[in-house]
């Protein structure tokens, strides 16, 4: 009897452990895979980017290089202001870091735009109508901006920045306008042909440049 009495009591202390158990376990789902949407913070914490800057292209390097030099040489000839208004050059280890932290490769024109310039001064050179050139923290902090927007692609990039918050942007190559994400040009060497067009009078267009009586170069409507 007393061996009867033994088992049933051992017994009842394996199945009260086993209920406890459950309870502990039930009382803690984090110990479960989560089902639920990644929250916004989540979207805007990338996997680290490429440590190495992609292959330049010979050809679009050259385009790129044309297209700056006839932007800053009309500057220097028309807009002494402006012409004055561009930032040092961004470094490599500057634009590796960039990558890293946006979690994508930086597009080959770009690396070489702010190889030559890494962005503006406050007030300089800007993009028809008013998109002003980001620098490679500006880029960085308009992207933490609207990492969690609906529509925004974790490869997109800023590049230059409008008034009331809009500014363009390149995805899978070409130029946006946010927030409409409307395609604004082909690419970044053909937003600055274009652009130079503008300053030289070559075509016309929507918008002509204007020199205030600072020597800064304003857009004005046509």
């Amino acid at each position: 009897m007393r061996v009867v009495v033994a088992i049933f009591a051992v017994g009842g202390v394996l199945i009260a452990g086993a209920l406890a158990l459950g309870v502990a376990i039930e009382q803690h789902p984090a110990d479960r895979p989560s089902t639920a949407p990644p929250t916004a913070d989540a979207r805007c914490r990338p996997p680290e980017g490429p440590l190495a800057l992609a292959e330049t292209d010979p050809v679009v390097a050259e385009r790129v290089a044309v297209a700056w030099e006839r932007v800053e040489r009309w500057l220097v000839d028309n807009a002494a202001a402006t012409s004055a208004s561009w930032n040092a050059p961004a470094s490599r280890t500057e634009m590796i870091g960039l990558q890293r932290d946006l979690g994508t490769r930086l597009p080959a024109d770009l690396v070489i735009s702010l190889s030559r310039h890494d962005g503006v001064r406050v007030d300089g050179f800007s993009f028809p109508p008013a998109y002003q050139p980001l620098t490679v923290r500006e880029i960085l902090m308009t992207v933490a901006e609207v990492c969690a927007v609906p529509g925004w692609g974790a490869g997109d990039v800023p590049f230059a920045r409008g008034e009331s918050g809009n500014f363009l942007y390149l995805h899978d190559g070409a130029v946006y306008r946010y927030p409409a994400m409307q395609r604004h040009a082909d690419d970044l060497v053909d937003l600055l042909d274009r652009t130079a067009d503008r300053l030289e009078g070559v075509s016309p267009a929507e918008y002509r440049p204007d020199i205030d009586a600072l020597g800064r170069l304003r857009w004005v409507r046509e």
